[in-house]
Parts: structure tokens; sequence; C-alpha cells
């Protein structure tokens, strides 16, 4: 397996096979997958400091993970900003990353994939913080790899706006050599 950089005209580029490993990936109907292409990945040009890496195990991407700078302006910060500062956590959203997705086919999943995606993501990203959202379920597996590459909860049970399951946004501070 080797991860490498997808640069934005790759992203684009390679939008359907990155929904569709974003559909398998949580078993997501079609509609949601066509929703994440067309929205979401259609959209990454538009964020500053927008970054990519794939995961490929010969010529087969099998995984991918991409996030870009916190913008203030943007949907997700408007939404979890508030409830950040509310909870005194207001020092996480600046000079702050965020982490928009990590996702790895399932049948490649427990090899490894997603750590070395991760690991490699945070190498690069020059921001003092790096801020996800993930579910709020105990048994999420993204919440081991995550706490074991040094994020913290920030805000459990998390909600965001007419959205009746509940999140974990979490975070995690670059150590300082």
């Amino acid at each position: 397996m080797t991860v490498r950089a997808l640069g934005i005209p790759e992203v684009l580029r390679r939008a359907d096979e990155l929904a569709r490993i974003y559909q398998r990936a949580f078993g997501y109907s079609d509609e949601r997958r066509d929703h994440f292409r067309d929205a979401r990945l259609a959209y990454l040009p538009l964020y500053d400091g927008a970054l990519a890496l794939g995961a490929f195990e010969g010529d087969d991407l099998v995984g991918f993970v991409y996030g870009f700078e916190y913008q203030p302006g943007h949907w997700w910060p408007q939404q979890v900003g508030p409830a950040l500062a509310d909870a005194g956590h207001t020092r996480w959203t600046q000079d702050a990353f965020e982490l928009n997705e990590l996702e790895v086919l399932p049948e490649h999943q427990g090899r490894g994939h997603g750590t070395a995606l991760l690991r490699e993501l945070l190498g690069q990203v020059p921001h003092r913080h790096t801020l996800l959202s993930t579910t709020a379920d105990p048994a999420d597996r993204a919440k081991v790899l995550y706490r074991r590459m040094g994020f913290v909860d920030l805000l459990p049970g998390f909600r965001y706006a007419g959205v009746t399951e509940p999140a974990t946004i979490m975070g995690r501070q670059r150590v300082q050599v």
C-alpha cells in the first residue's frame, strides 16, 4: 500500500471513485453518494489549504483523506464554532485544520490504511490544531484510531442543526518539537 497526494484536479477527475468509496465505507444510499460527489467534492477547490491524499494498492484507490483550513465563514465552523466557544475551546479554532473525511473500503479496513493516511496528513498539515467530527457511538472504530493519533474529545454529544444523531467533535494539538 502506498499513500500519495491527490491534487485538486485529480480529486475532481476521481470524484465518482471517491464517492463510491465514501458510500461503501458507510453503507450509504446512492442519493447520499451523489450528494457527497456533487456538493462536497465539487466544492473542494473553494476551500483554502485543501489537502487530499489517497491510499493505493497497486493502481487501485482503496481509501482517502482530505481536509482544509478551518474557515469561520464556512458551514462546519458556523455549526461547531459557537459550541466550542461555549465549552471554553475557542483556542482550538485558531490556526486550525478541518479534517473532513477519512474513508477506507470495508475490505481494506484493519490493514493500517487509515492510520497511514491520517499519519501522512497530520505530517503535512502545518496548523497547530486539527479538528474533526465523528459519530457519538462509543463503539466507533474510527475513534480508536483518532485517539491513538492524539485526538481528544472536545464536544461529545454535539448536535448539528436539523440532525437527530449526535456527533463527537474531536481535536488534536500538534506536538511542538
